[in-house]
């Protein structure tokens, strides 16, 4: 019990240290961009300067927060998993988070503020901009996350847990950082799955570029391409993404049966 409540303090104070971040740098950008600053023309500055602090602040919490040894506590160590295993985890996430877009389009919800502001804001910028957002989005966001909901507070739960309520809880808390509750629902559902590779694999890492791969041609998508528009078009996109989802376990498995993982 002492072990769950130190692992939901440590979040609260992630949750209070991330939000007071993004809060003090786009009060800085706001105060730097004086009377010119809005909102919406002003989205990917605000991306920019917001993501990095609160990406840093993840990390920073979960190397302290894990103590010695932090690459057996935030399990760091390699993955048992093949590069083929590997492969069939990355199609895996980008077939679900298809799958979970489509499906929230499907029912009326939509992608929610969260998304579609980011969406709007990568659609219309440059392409250093666009590099720019797939370090901060598509690479650093990702190790923050991953090292301390799935390395830090995964490992902890699993130490009074079996993995299924661990796996269930740790997503939950991911979904609730994002803020909003579209996007916290997606989020949730991307952090079931990455928890679950982390329970097979025995390491964060394929979690961590699973994660980046799926941020990063989300990022290169919205500036390029953009979301579908249609209910069909994401009808047809949901069911093609589930087959490539259910076949991406099937590939995994095969690629790294229960005895090598």
């Amino acid at each position: 019990m002492r072990l769950i409540a130190t692992t939901l303090c440590v979040f609260l104070a992630a949750v209070a240290a991330v939000f007071g971040t993004q809060l003090a740098a786009v009060t800085a950008l706001m105060s730097w961009r004086s009377a010119t600053f809005d909102l919406d023309r002003d989205a990917l500055a605000t991306l920019l300067v917001s993501v990095p602090g609160s990406s840093l602040v993840l990390i920073a919490i979960a190397l302290v927060a894990a103590g010695s040894p932090r690459r057996t506590r935030l399990r760091l160590l390699p993955g048992r998993t093949s590069a083929w295993g590997l492969a069939a985890m990355i199609v895996g996430v980008l077939a679900l988070s298809q799958a979970l877009e489509s499906a929230a389009m499907l029912s009326g919800v939509g992608a929610g503020p969260a998304l579609d502001w980011m969406t709007g804001a990568l659609a219309t910028a440059s392409a250093g901009g666009v590099a720019l957002a797939v370090i901060v989005i598509g690479v650093l966001a990702p190790v923050g996350e991953e090292l301390f909901f799935r390395g830090y507070m995964l490992t902890r739960l699993r130490g009074a847990w079996t993995p299924g309520p661990a796996v269930l809880v740790s997503a939950l808390a991911f979904g609730l950082i994002h803020g909003e509750l579209v996007h916290g629902l997606l989020a949730t559902g991307i952090g079931l799955y990455l928890g679950a590779l982390v329970e097979r694999t025995g390491s964060v890492v394929p979690a961590v570029i699973c994660h980046a791969v799926n941020n990063t041609v989300s990022v290169i998508l919205s500036a390029t391409v953009g979301s579908p528009h249609g209910l069909r078009a994401h009808a047809e996109l949901l069911v093609v993404s589930a087959v490539f989802f259910v076949a991406a376990l099937f590939w995994m498995r095969r690629a790294d049966p229960p005895a090598l993982a």
